[in-house]
């Protein structure tokens, strides 16, 4: 096979997607699908698709497509994830993985019972500067983790989704579908979360019915312990924040702005130096690489379904601890 035909599904996100998923060589967007037939048929003239549909029983069938690319509201991705499995499709499912553990538990097990490859679009772990983040923390730069900070900041008062699907709290949690990106960035930085302990409070969103601002305390297996803030009514800009601290030094950043804040114990501990960042925009055409790359070598993607699924039960364990006010241990056994 020349090339690995992708088939994007929700062209919301997905058109995002579909900028950058020609990137590899050796795949290529076939088919794209959405319930708005106008739109995906713009889509499809602009980038010259060859199928273009509003059904997703459509994508299943074709034989040309071997990935399907999952940008749905968060609420279909568990059914649209296992029915291609079923179908024997390669499957990268936009976060959050899915609406709640028993959920994405059983994607896991229909990935395994396949054989197929399921990764999940944490996206921040494409980004360069968090990419260095995580390369510093490995190599000593910043000596050893001890704690760490993440934050993800987005006003949803303009932004409710088609037929107000993000306000409805049959399918979305604000912690689920946005903290996700701080949950998964803060595991991928320090380890599995074990054990976290939250408060939350109601002042900006009153359309929705969850608390508007969550934040956690979080213990880590590996000894580190952090602090995980998720906003969805705030009146400031869009923002995805990180600051990890390590014996040798701490860094400071966004996926934003065009520079963090570095202070490292072996240069001068009492100045923050300016450390210039690389841009965001090619971090979705590397994750397709990156997924590409794991099939065609059969590897394991770096957010594969059980990562995924711990990233969705710390999130639970948080909601927990929201309702019953104490600390709330973390489920890791997928």
């Amino acid at each position: 096979m020349s090339q690995l035909g992708i088939a994007i599904v929700g062209m919301g996100m997905g058109a995002a997607h579909l900028q950058h998923a020609n990137a590899h060589e050796q795949a290529k967007v076939v088919a794209i699908c959405d319930l708005d037939e106008k739109y995906v048929l713009d889509l499809q003239r602009e980038h010259s698709v060859p199928f273009a549909t509003t059904s997703y029983e459509d994508i299943l069938a074709r034989p040309d497509v071997q990935i399907v690319s999952i940008a749905t509201p968060d609420w279909l991705h568990h059914e649209m994830t296992v029915a291609a499995l079923r179908v024997g499709k390669h499957v990268l499912v936009e976060k959050p993985m899915a609406l709640n553990v028993a959920e994405c538990e059983d994607m896991v097990n229909e990935a395994r019972r396949t054989g197929l490859k399921l990764m999940v679009g944490h996206i921040c772990r494409f980004y360069p500067f968090f990419e260095q983040v995580k390369a510093w923390a490995e190599d000593g730069t910043l000596g050893t983790p001890y704690y760490v900070e993440t934050s993800y900041l987005h006003n949803y008062e303009t932004i409710p989704g088609v037929g107000g699907w993000r306000y409805d709290p049959e399918k979305r949690h604000p912690f689920v579908g946005g903290a996700c990106h701080a949950v998964d960035l803060a595991r991928w930085l320090v380890g599995d979360a074990v054990e976290v302990s939250a408060y939350g409070n109601h002042f900006n969103l009153p359309v929705q019915k969850w608390e508007d601002h969550i934040i956690a305390n979080v213990k880590f297996a590996g000894g580190a312990i952090g602090r995980i803030m998720n906003s969805s009514g705030c009146p400031r800009p869009y923002d995805i924040e990180c600051e990890l601290w390590g014996t040798n030094g701490v860094i400071r950043g966004d996926n934003t702005t065009d520079e963090a804040l570095l202070s490292l114990r072996q240069t001068n501990l009492h100045r923050w130096m300016r450390y210039p960042k690389e841009p965001m925009s090619k971090a979705i055409g590397n994750e397709f690489a990156h997924f590409v790359d794991c099939i065609l070598n059969d590897t394991t993607p770096l957010i594969d379904g059980v990562d995924g699924a711990k990233t969705i039960a710390t999130c639970w364990a948080v909601i927990e601890s929201l309702a019953n006010g104490g600390p709330v241990r973390v489920r890791n056994d997928f």
